[in-house]
């Protein structure tokens, strides 16, 4: 029997490959931090393909993911002001979401929990996401390289945006 799926499906799916393909990249120009950057956008882009059904969410996901891996790569941080806090925004979104898609997946009931608990949920999901990402930054201002950006109001804002974004999470009553 023919495989009905369209081929969007199989083009979002091997987005969730793309960071690897960008780190290997920044290795030819010996740029090491750039590549463990995006490795670490392909691990997450790799665990949304794990936990995404639906090839969609799987390709946005990793869009999303590597995005903000080339954007680190590439200083837009630095360049456009706004940036920084728009992809902690989307990512965090993005990275609850496959949490919260796991949680569906297993109990589906969680669905019908009134919007509020969902949100709670998702903002407290991403409020712990939010502050483990905060530390890697530290951990890599302190061990690897001093130019990564780390002031106190940078993180706070960082952190803030991070839960508004994570708790968009919550409004899904539906794993992908």
């Amino acid at each position: 029997m023919a495989d009905r799926r369209p081929v969007g499906e199989y083009g979002a799916s091997s987005m969730c490959f793309s960071a690897l393909l960008f780190a290997l990249l920044y290795s030819i120009q010996e740029r090491w931090i750039d590549v463990a950057v995006l490795l670490l956008a392909g691990l997450g882009q790799v665990v949304a393909f794990l936990c995404f059904r639906n090839g969609y969410a799987r390709g946005v996901s990793s869009l999303v993911m590597l995005i903000a891996g080339v954007s680190a790569a590439e200083q837009l941080y630095i360049r456009i002001s706004w940036w920084d806090l728009l992809i902690h925004f989307i990512c965090m979104y993005v990275l609850v979401l496959i949490v919260w898609n796991l949680v569906l997946h297993r109990a589906p009931s969680r669905g019908a929990l009134p919007t509020r608990w969902r949100i709670l949920m998702g903002s407290g999901i991403g409020l712990v996401l939010a502050l483990v990402w905060e530390l890697m930054e530290l951990v890599g201002f302190l061990f690897v390289t001093p130019d990564i950006h780390i002031p106190p109001l940078d993180t706070l804002s960082d952190v803030a945006v991070g839960v508004l974004g994570a708790s968009l999470a919550g409004l899904h009553r539906k794993s992908l």
